[in-house]
């Protein structure tokens, strides 16, 4: 069960884990993480420092927090609202990881959001870590959220790096389930389904929006107000995509992303080979992208959009499950080069491309699509009726300039 703690807590504060028994997901990254303390039992290992990365609400700080505490070890923390330039460093850190415990305990030194050191008043904060980290007598752990960060380039080097994957959604309906029974709350299941489904595997922000649902007495027709849209760009798409070895969290992944599918193709056909080293993997994992690129085809041609699905499973299980030998890594993605993404872009810069995109995306239906039915359509009508024009343009965001030339064609 979920302790509760005070009541004028924030809910995910309130609901924080005190043991790893209450920690959710990734249990295999955090037995690893366990040993690696318990190893320091033996003497100071190869790696003296822990990196923990992963999005947001995966439950890294709230693990070696329920660690420190299982194992009965003091935890010093340093989280990103202190000052973590060069000399606080020098001196704060470097005394918490140089000198013993008053009381003979062990001791774990956290840098929380280590990826958040940057600008004039964290300047030399990494190099400093680097040193206290070569010479330390106590575990240091510290989390990331942006496996991109240049921040980490050098602690990647020196650190074991462990991968906190987002939490599958079951397992947050339970936690808020439980949530909801030990506030004595009323949530119907639907709605906790719902923040769960939209959490995108982050439990912190699914526990904040119930503890809104809930003290906003909203119905469960307004859910939409308190709960989020995650959509994410083509670099966080890629490396959350081959992060993880669950297909049922790359099918998420694929789902948020912002890529059309088309150019998420082309995309994994450009980096495939980045992450998948062994011939084995890239022979499976081309196999799978070649189906999943069919699959496309005949979506686009027949409009048959049930067949998404396939594609999906294609990529999830086929492409991304292709990864069985080579380590996650951190990658620099190229862009792709193939001829179709030089006539997109181009394309894209039509005026008729945007106009075309924005219908696409308003009615759920390809561009090829949008011109055979909804395109000549609105030129017509703006056409007879040149007082519409503006009523258009803001409805399909888009400059007016654009769809008179398009009317006067």
């Amino acid at each position: 069960m979920i302790p509760v703690n005070e009541d004028s807590l924030p809910w995910p504060e309130k609901h924080r884990p005190t043991s790893l028994k209450f920690i959710v997901g990734n249990s295999d990254t955090i037995d690893m993480l366990k040993k690696w303390v318990l190893s320091w039992n033996k003497g100071v290992p190869d790696k003296r420092a822990v990196l923990l990365i992963g999005p947001p609400g995966t439950g890294k700080t709230a693990t070696i927090g329920a660690l420190s505490h299982d194992l009965n070890m003091e935890l010093v923390e340093f989280n990103s609202s202190d000052k973590r330039n060069k000399d606080s460093i020098e001196t704060l850190v470097w005394r918490a990881a140089s000198q013993q415990t008053l009381d003979g305990r062990s001791r774990i030194i956290l840098l929380d959001e280590v990826d958040g050191l940057s600008g004039t008043s964290d300047r030399g904060g990494v190099g400093a870590i680097q040193k206290i980290i070569k010479e330390t007598v106590h575990p240091i752990m510290m989390t990331a959220n942006d496996p991109e960060s240049p921040r980490l380039k050098d602690l990647f080097k020196i650190c074991q790096v462990f991968t906190f994957e987002p939490i599958d959604i079951n397992e947050i309906i339970q936690v808020l389930t439980k949530i909801v029974r030990l506030n004595k709350a009323e949530v119907s299941e639907d709605v906790i389904n719902q923040i769960a489904e939209n959490s995108a595997g982050d439990l912190r922000a699914a526990i904040s929006d119930l503890e809104t649902y809930v003290k906003r007495g909203v119905v469960s027709e307004s859910i939409e107000s308190v709960t989020r849209d995650v959509r994410r760009g083509t670099e966080e798409t890629l490396s959350r995509l081959f992060m993880t070895n669950d297909s049922g969290f790359a099918r998420r992944v694929l789902s948020e992303s912002e890529l059309d599918h088309d150019m998420l193709v082309l995309w994994l056909e450009e980096n495939l080979h980045l992450h998948l080293l062994s011939p084995k993997e890239l022979d499976q994992g081309f196999e799978a992208l070649s189906l999943a690129d069919l699959t496309l085809g005949r979506i686009m041609l027949n409009q048959n959009w049930k067949l998404l699905s396939y594609l999906y499973d294609f990529i999830a299980l086929g492409v991304i499950g292709s990864r069985t030998e080579t380590p996650y890594r951190k990658i620099s993605y190229s862009r792709p080069t193939w001829p179709l993404l030089v006539w997109q872009g181009n394309k894209s810069r039509d005026k008729r491309s945007d106009i075309l995109s924005a219908l696409a995306s308003l009615t759920g239906v390809s561009k090829r699509r949008v011109m055979q039915t909804h395109f000549d359509t609105i030129t017509e009508i703006i056409g007879i009726r040149p007082g519409l024009i503006k009523d258009y343009a803001s409805w399909l965001n888009v400059e007016k300039t654009s769809l008179k030339k398009q009317s006067n064609r």
